[in-house]
């Protein structure tokens, strides 16, 4: 057991579940419970929503794992997803930052059903989409929490996820969005701070020069730079299609865009995180991974991939530096963790039980249910988790393309396309997603190139479909109109500064 990095982590996790006590009395108290609980007051200002979707999008599947699946995987693979998320980050703002914050909603499945006629369809196939996709992507980082438990206290891998899994759900019942916000700005300047320090202490520790160190780390392994060695080139386009397209609507990063202040901000916050992520992305990538050859081969066999990192950050530092990297590596995974919980606990509790089993349900009813949620969901994916998939970046992966190719013809074209209507959008939803399910579970594919049949099969039959049947209504239109205004814009603006003052 390791009692220095067991006391620093300790001390975090606290930090965090006071948090959670902090913005449940905050939520308590306000007269606009919702508002705060889904989205944080929508008050959240660009420096602080750059580092909480940093927080939300920097997972333990990408810190913790990257340099371990780089090696397994290769470098093109990972530069590949890793681009295709610096693409997305800019696709986000330009296609649905300023529509969506304009909504006022609070969900992924409130847009749609607003923009879609209130149909009840969508009401439904939306939040089961986000149920499925969000649980598959919690397990991921459930996994990492619980390796990262495991090597701190000893412990075996189940108990420590169960330990941590526990952390989660408690201060995300607790305080919602307002807590995931507030966690997630320590979490992201944490995330920041110790991979800068990683990369700092891999240039002092530099066996030789640095040039000769990734030609002899290559030499080592072959497969390391090798395109299409581990992974068939379809696997790469998938992984950057899926990425480039997410943050559209990956719902733990699109609630990010509700809590801004205002659509100016909801751009900028998405532009900032997207050029640190991809900085400190590619810093792992090509400066940390060279390190895992100069391990001992026993040592790395008796450890999952995606620890390495760890492995690798012992030889730097002592016990103290260590249990400040490993809670930096807990709050990338916590980061994740708890967007993920609340995106799943809202799409139940507001999107169906709210918007479609008890509509009369009032605010306190409301929030009671999600947090009832919060705790089932994630105690049924814990014991999922206890016998995971092998690679976290691949099971992600996976996870954000079945969303994708559900939502994002829907999304995007119901923002842009006059024509696209109620019935084009429930045909493509099922079409993606089942479709996309098909491809994973049946046929023997390459790593996430389910994608790149189910994307493109959706957008076909949102536009065919579309194209055939009746128009939107006017009102609809209207709604089109209001999520493009300028006026929409500076009204919220104006709403936000009153709100300050």
């Amino acid at each position: 057991m390791r009692a220095t990095e067991i006391s620093i982590i300790i001390v975090y996790i606290l930090l965090c579940i006071l948090l959670g006590f902090w913005a449940q009395k905050k939520i308590s108290s306000s007269n606009s419970e919702i508002d705060n609980y889904y989205a944080a007051g929508r008050n959240i200002g660009t420096v602080a929503n750059s580092l909480a979707i940093l927080a939300a999008l920097g997972s333990g599947g990408s810190f913790m794992a990257g340099p371990g699946s780089v090696w397994q995987l290769g470098i093109p693979f990972l530069s590949w997803m890793t681009v295709g998320s610096i693409v997305g980050f800019a696709l986000a703002s330009i296609l649905v930052a300023k529509p969506l914050r304009n909504s006022k909603k609070v969900t992924v499945t409130e847009f749609l059903t607003d923009r879609y006629d209130g149909s009840k369809a969508i009401k439904i196939a939306v939040p089961i989409v986000i149920i499925m996709g969000s649980g598959m992507y919690l397990m991921s980082q459930m996994k990492a929490g619980g390796l990262i438990t495991s090597y701190v206290t000893g412990l075996s891998y189940e108990w420590g996820l169960v330990i941590i899994a526990l952390v989660f759900i408690l201060y995300v019942s607790m305080g919602g969005m307002l807590a995931v916000t507030w966690t997630n700005l320590v979490q992201g300047f944490l995330m920041i701070l110790i991979t800068l320090t990683l990369l700092c202490a891999s240039l002092i520790h530099l066996p030789t020069a640095w040039g000769d160190f990734i030609k002899e780390t290559t030499v080592q392994n072959s497969n390391l730079g090798t395109v299409g060695s581990t992974v068939p080139i379809a696997g790469y386009l998938g992984a950057f299609v899926t990425w480039a397209t997410a943050v559209c609507i990956t719902p733990h990063l699109v609630m990010r865009i509700f809590t801004s202040t205002n659509a100016r901000s909801a751009k900028l916050s998405l532009n900032i995180s997207m050029l640190i992520y991809g900085i400190l992305m590619l810093g792992l990538v090509f400066f940390i991974t060279p390190y895992i050859g100069t391990l001992e081969e026993t040592l790395l066999q008796s450890h999952a991939s995606d620890m390495w990192l760890l492995l690798i950050a012992e030889s730097f530092f002592g016990p103290i530096m260590m249990g400040i990297i490993a809670a930096g590596i807990m709050a990338a995974v916590m980061s994740s963790t708890d967007s993920l919980l609340l995106a799943i606990s809202s799409a139940v509790a507001y999107d169906l039980y709210k918007g479609v089993i008890n509509t009369k349900a009032d605010q306190k009813k409301t929030l009671w249910v999600s947090m009832v949620v919060t705790w089932f969901i994630g105690l049924v994916v814990m014991l999922l988790t206890l016998n995971p998939p092998q690679y976290l970046v691949v099971l992600y992966t996976g996870a954000v393309g079945f969303m994708v190719a559900a939502l994002f013809s829907s999304m995007v074209l119901g923002i842009w396309w006059k024509h696209a209507n109620v019935q084009g959008a429930i045909t493509s939803i099922l079409v993606g997603g089942i479709s996309f399910l098909i491809s994973f579970f049946i046929f023997d594919m390459p790593y996430n190139s389910e994608i790149l049949i189910a994307l493109p099969l959706s957008f076909l039959t949102m536009i065919t479909v579309s194209f055939y049947t009746e128009r939107p209504s006017k009102e609809i239109l209207k709604k089109m109109e209001n999520y493009h205004s300028n006026k929409a814009e500076e009204g919220i603006s104006n709403e936000s500064i009153k709100k300050v003052t």
